[in-house]
């Protein structure tokens, strides 16, 4: 970088030289080319920072740029007609050039350097009286361009250079010189004024406009100055202790009152007088000596008094700084203790508000969001959504917890993708969320929905591994005014419908879930104290073997028969299986059925079958509770059937295999397992051949209705059935007999075991009794 500087200074050097020593056309090329090669690095950074230039000196630099054209196209002139006429079309480059210059400064100065502005408007006044002396007076009266309008171009000029002078003197004050760049191009601007003023000064005095070799001189050397600013320059990187210095620094002049600034001062305010004298003196005036002299030394010595208190003003503000300084310190002291308590204050209420793991809105900022949306307008339709992932729990005990975050996160994300800007997107639990979708139409909403049920079936990537996951959706439409409280209550009765009815869909509430809930609730609270109450009864069904109808066990039937009335079974079965209440209930039910079977099981040898819910196999210790209750009550292991629905069974590798085991031990000890309602759930045949089951019991779905139709389904159905079971030796009970035709087709077929109200209804202990005296009179006593 140091070779390209000197090898531009020597070129310019020595074209400046060659032109002054040379005169003719010769010399007018050689001080083209000199400007040219002089002014080519700013050409040059032009074009390769003509995207990145600060906006102020982009235009100085266009000023300069748009100067060189003009005197490049006035030598060119020059050269081929000898004398260039006045006015001409390079002077539009010339104007243009003064425009893009004083534009650029004035920028490059700041809006808020209003003491430079000051400043150098109070140089520019002095210079403005010497102007007018030495070159608007002497044209006005001596010279004579060719006309008003180009008189009136010549006076624009020394005019233009007086406000170029003020824009660069305010530029000087207000900081430029710290950079060596800036300095060189006030340099230019500088050197340019002077060759303007002598080359005018020449022009007002004589008859035409012509170039000496002093303004040529200077003009080349603000093209030189000028090139050697626009060359690249290395600036040591400030350490940023340094620069947080200066960031602290307050943004005033402190240099308003320096010694060169004064010295300034005190050249403008006698420049004036002194010009006067001069000028004035030349034509014999001398009675003007003395009050010119006497003004120009009062001025100076204002300037120098004025001087003065801005220095002791300056060293009191220097005092009032420090003072402002410590005030500042401990102001930014406080500042940042109130912006950390803010960001805590911020950090605690998104807290409150946002879920730690995912970030998204939680139960509280739903309901904000709900209540908003729903009571700021009279009309409108919105939506809530709630999705529950399936059976997430096996995700955290197969791969932890932690990764169970991690997946939950990423469904986060998904869940982004899915749902607009607008709509509220929450965590309410677990793997619980919920999408609030305001102003929506009922059938988008239920798209929307199915479009989150389908996208989350796909295949989920998390760390490396591959998760496949469903969910279900319980979804609700809200009209405005709805509570939010109520809403979610809804979505929650939808969410629950779907998982009932087989996970992985979408499920819209409607008012009858409502008042399931209610009557849900309604059958818990009751079956609380049912048995302190002694409402619950054990109702006992037969079941024969046929033809002879004989009866070889009896199924424990449990009844509930409240205050208000009788409760059927489906309703409140369910209700104490998923409340957990199934599990007292239960033992309550085998140990009153053990005791009441023991005597049937002495006189006539019949086996007793109860049903176990699959609360009940999970329970911890179910096996041992049985075992104590067969010991309690006297009824032998081998006259107790438990019977356990299909569903049970399926997924033996998984959840069911501690179920499995448990059924395992009790097979042991002499007890059997019978599947009940065969057929109704998801197993094939052939998977009984994986299963600890001794009896099957055929639904009574698909017992033959019609004993005509014996190709029907129900006959193939019943007929593999009975077939499987006897190849693998395992009894099969038909359920659900009506008819005598019933019970002689199912014979036909090969079934030994049947019970339905054909034989005998379920009835309390006297009912069996009395079935026993009808059906089995040679076994009783």
């Amino acid at each position: 970088m140091h070779t390209t500087r000197w090898a531009l200074l020597t070129a310019g050097a020595a074209g400046i030289a060659a032109s002054a020593v040379t005169d003719g056309r010769l010399g007018r090329v050689i001080w083209l080319l000199t400007s040219l090669v002089c002014a080519s690095p700013l050409l040059a950074r032009m074009w390769r920072e003509r995207a990145r230039a600060r906006g102020p000196w982009r235009l100085v630099a266009a000023g300069f740029a748009v100067r060189l054209g003009a005197d490049l196209a006035w030598g060119a002139e020059g050269l081929s007609k000898g004398t260039v006429p006045f006015p001409s079309w390079n002077d539009i480059g010339y104007l243009a050039s003064y425009g893009l210059l004083i534009a650029g400064l004035i920028r490059a100065a700041g809006g808020r350097a209003r003491t430079a502005l000051l400043d150098a408007s109070i140089i520019a006044a002095g210079l403005a009286l010497v102007d007018w002396m030495m070159l608007l007076h002497p044209y006005l009266h001596h010279a004579d361009p060719g006309g008003p309008g180009a008189t009136a171009l010549a006076l624009l000029y020394p005019v233009c250079d007086l406000v170029l002078f003020a824009a660069g003197v305010r530029v000087l004050f207000a900081g430029a010189m710290r950079d060596p760049a800036n300095r060189l191009v006030l340099l230019t601007l500088g050197l340019l004024l002077a060759a303007n003023f002598i080359f005018f000064a020449h022009a007002a005095t004589g008859a035409t406009r012509s170039v000496a070799l002093l303004d040529n001189v200077l003009w080349l050397l603000s093209y030189l100055a000028l090139g050697l600013a626009a060359l690249p320059r290395h600036r040591p990187e400030k350490q940023p202790q340094e620069r947080q210095t200066q960031e602290r620094q307050p943004q005033v002049d402190s240099e308003v009152a320096s010694h060169p600034r004064i010295l300034m001062f005190a050249g403008a305010a006698v420049i004036g007088p002194v010009a006067f004298v001069v000028q004035r003196g030349t034509a014999g005036n001398d009675h003007l000596y003395v009050p010119a002299l006497l003004s120009a030394a009062l001025s100076l010595l204002l300037v120098l008094r004025l001087g003065g208190l801005a220095r002791v003003a300056q060293r009191r503000s220097g005092e009032l700084d420090a003072h402002a300084g410590e005030l500042e310190r401990r102001g930014r002291e406080l500042s940042d203790a109130l912006v950390e308590r803010e960001a805590l204050e911020h950090q605690l209420r998104h807290g409150a508000l946002h879920d730690p793991t995912t970030g998204l809105a939680n139960r509280a900022l739903l309901t904000q969001r709900m209540e908003w949306a729903l009571t700021r307008a009279e009309q409108g339709r919105h939506a809530l959504i709630l999705l529950d992932l399936d059976r997430f729990t096996d995700v955290n005990d197969a791969h932890g917890h932690a990764f169970g975050d991690e997946v939950l996160v990423a469904v986060t994300a998904l869940l982004r993708q899915l749902a607009a800007p607008s709509d509220t997107l929450a965590r309410l639990g677990g793997d619980e969320f919920a999408l609030f979708v305001e102003d929506v139409e009922q059938l988008r909403a239920a798209h929307l929905a199915e479009h989150l049920r389908a996208e989350l079936k796909a295949p989920l990537t998390v760390g490396g591994r591959t998760v496949h996951l469903t969910a279900s959706l319980g979804l609700v439409h809200l009209a405005a005014k709805a509570a939010p409280r109520d809403a979610v209550a809804d979505a929650e009765l939808a969410l629950r419908a779907a998982k009932r009815s087989g996970r992985d869909r979408v499920s819209v509430y409607r008012p009858e879930l409502r008042t399931a809930r209610e009557t849900f609730t309604r059958i818990s609270a009751g079956l609380r104290h049912a048995i302190d109450r002694g409402e619950l009864a054990v109702h006992y069904q037969p079941v024969v073997e046929l033809p002879s109808a004989r009866i070889v066990a009896v199924e424990a039937l449990l009844r509930w028969t409240p205050a208000g009335g009788p409760v059927p079974p489906l309703d409140f079965i369910p209700v104490a299986e998923e409340t957990g209440m199934i599990v007292p209930i239960g033992a309550w039910v085998l140990d009153q059925a053990c005791r009441d079977a023991k005597a049937w099981h002495d006189r006539h040898g019949a086996s007793l079958t109860v049903n176990v819910s699959v609360r009940q196999l999970a329970e911890p210790g179910f096996a041992e509770q049985v075992l104590r209750t067969l010991a309690r009550t006297g009824l032998p292991a081998s006259a107790l059937v438990l019977e356990i629905t299909e569903s049970v069974f399926v997924g033996v590798a998984d959840d069911a295999a501690p179920l499995l085991a448990a059924l395992d031990g009790l097979r042991e000890h002499g007890i059997r397992v019978a599947i009940d309602d065969f057929g109704t759930g998801y197993s094939s045949l052939s998977y009984l051949t994986q299963l600890p089951v001794d009896i099957l019991k055929i639904d009574r779905s698909f017992v033959p209705a019609d004993p005509a139709d014996a190709a029907g389904g129900d006959h193939a159905f019943t007929r593999a059935v009975l077939q499987l079971g006897t190849s693998r030796q395992l009894p099969a009970i038909a359920e659900g007999i009506e008819t005598q035709e019933q019970a002689r087709l199912l014979h036909d077929l090969g079934c030994r075991l049947a019970q339905g109200y054909h034989f005998a209804k379920p009835g309390p202990v006297a009912h069996v009794e009395a079935a026993f005296l009808r059906l089995n009179p040679a076994l009783t006593p």
